[in-house]
């Protein structure tokens, strides 16, 4: 079953985030809870966790 990831909805006052690094690459093994992404605002960076665990299958959106 594939699992799409987004980016969850952050607070008001954030007007963008920037995707700065991916921590797996496609066909790849990652575990739940595992750091997949991490995220930038301009007050701080979030690292977002795997949902699940599984395999990468596609990276739709590169870094930046």
């Amino acid at each position: 079953m594939l699992i799409e990831v987004k980016v969850p909805q952050l607070s008001e006052s954030v007007a963008e985030a920037t995707l700065v690094s991916w921590h797996k690459k496609e066909g790849e093994a990652v575990a739940r809870d595992e750091n997949l992404i991490d995220i930038e605002t301009d007050k701080v960076v979030l690292e977002l966790p795997a949902p699940d665990a599984g395999v990468i299958v596609k990276i739709i959106k590169g870094n930046g």
